[in-house]
């Protein structure tokens, strides 16, 4: 059975899981995983709404989901936690549910006496004290109600976060409910990674570890139905996948909708591997694999022009990197480079480096090293194919920097 298969039926299997057991109530429960692996995707499409979900199995309790972004204060924070409980799954109160995931209580509040619909909704919710006294919101998360909180690295800086996880641990208390929490391993940083390590040891009563493989990750992202007019290219597009080892569930979205518009727009089908590959490599570069034409006339990937104010890293670049493919690995590239360039006391045209010339090759070489490892493996290592001159190249190159794809 696959990892992800048994944390869902771990957390919600046949009404006995972890999240559905009243012997759970009150914890608080943290869903942590690398950046990009899918957690939120996970929650929402797995737990939530899937098969004998959340949705399906509490039916008189709340179950809501609360994004952190943009949120100022523990008030109003509390507040979009109530109102969401009180509404939740009401169909009559959708679109105000919908809009105060999106923009928040407070912000709406502002609103409330316009003549906009979610205005004349809002009327209803404005006296706050009245929902709280009406004690809707409360009696739905009383005794297994649930509420996720989410995108923690997009709080406001305002919120102190031992506080928060204070009133994140009281709000399981008090309603006797269960607070999931949804972080990135590495969300926090400096003093706050300091304050997380000590918080979470008192707040957190059960802790799980969101680690889909490739494959997990991709058949979770490619079920979605649009994706099914290209299912017989979807065994292709996991292969090229695999082969970058790239675990990122917004990067496959990316990769399904571009194929999904290359095939549907019938431009040559025998090229998705190279779409795939420049997809990923502009998507955590915002480079494609473009070409210009060089100041001798000759023509140079656009990546290695914009870096030839450092003659030498161009060079290593352009001419070096060949000669080590594939006996050097990506990792080792860069190390390679940097130990040339240092221990060289002239540089390719035969003039005396100056300190400035290393204090910049080296600067360059840290702040573009992921670049240049990931062209390195891109390009030499999994053989991207986009060769200069070729006109499918230039219209993959084009698709995937600009998004737009003209019919044939």
């Amino acid at each position: 059975m696959s990892s992800v298969k048994m944390l869902k039926d771990y957390l919600i299997n046949d009404g006995n899981g972890f999240l559905l057991n009243a012997d759970n109530n009150g914890k608080t429960i943290m869903l942590s995983g690398s950046w990009g692996v899918g957690k939120t995707h996970f929650w929402n499409n797995e737990i939530l709404q899937g098969q004998k979900g959340l949705l399906e199995q509490l039916k008189d309790k709340a179950c809501i989901y609360i994004s952190l972004y943009g949120t100022d204060s523990l008030e109003s924070l509390k507040k979009e936690v109530l109102i969401k409980a009180s509404i939740d799954r009401e169909k009559e109160n959708s679109l105000l549910s919908k809009e105060v995931s999106t923009f928040g209580f407070d912000a709406l509040s502002s609103i409330s006496n316009s003549d906009l619909d979610i205005g004349k909704v809002l009327n209803t919710f404005k006296d706050l004290d009245h929902s709280i006294k009406s004690k809707k919101g409360s009696k739905k998360l009383q005794d297994g109600g649930i509420i996720c909180f989410d995108d923690f690295e997009r709080k406001s800086n305002d919120i102190d976060l031992n506080d928060l996880f204070g009133f994140i641990s009281q709000l399981a208390l008090e309603y006797n409910c269960k607070v999931v929490i949804i972080l990135n391993s590495d969300v926090f940083e400096g003093q706050e990674a300091n304050v997380f390590k000590a918080v979470k040891e008192k707040t957190v009563n059960k802790f799980f570890h969101f680690e889909p493989t490739i494959e997990e990750l991709f058949n979770s992202v490619s079920k979605n139905k649009k994706y099914n007019r290209i299912e017989s290219y979807k065994e292709e597009i996991l292969h090229v996948i695999e082969e970058t080892k790239e675990l990122n569930a917004r990067i496959y979205m990316q990769i399904l909708d571009n194929c999904l518009e290359w095939i549907n727009a019938e431009y040559d089908k025998t090229v998705i591997r190279s779409l795939i590959l420049c997809t990923i490599f502009f998507v955590k570069n915002h480079y494609t694999f473009a070409y210009v034409t060089d100041k001798k006339g000759e023509k140079v990937y656009e990546l290695i022009e914009n870096f030839i104010e450092n003659y030498e890293i161009a060079h290593y670049i352009r001419n070096i990197f060949p000669q080590h493919a594939p006996q050097v690995n990506s990792n080792e590239i860069i190390h390679l480079i940097s130990s040339n360039i240092n221990k060289k006391t002239k540089d390719n045209n035969g003039i005396e480096k100056s300190d400035e010339y290393y204090v910049l090759a080296n600067k360059i070489l840290k702040d573009n090293g992921k670049l240049f490892s990931d062209f390195y493996h891109y390009e030499y290592i999994l053989d991207i194919n986009l060769k200069f001159d070729n006109e499918v190249a230039q219209e993959i190159n084009q698709f995937v920097k600009t998004g737009i794809l003209p019919k044939k």
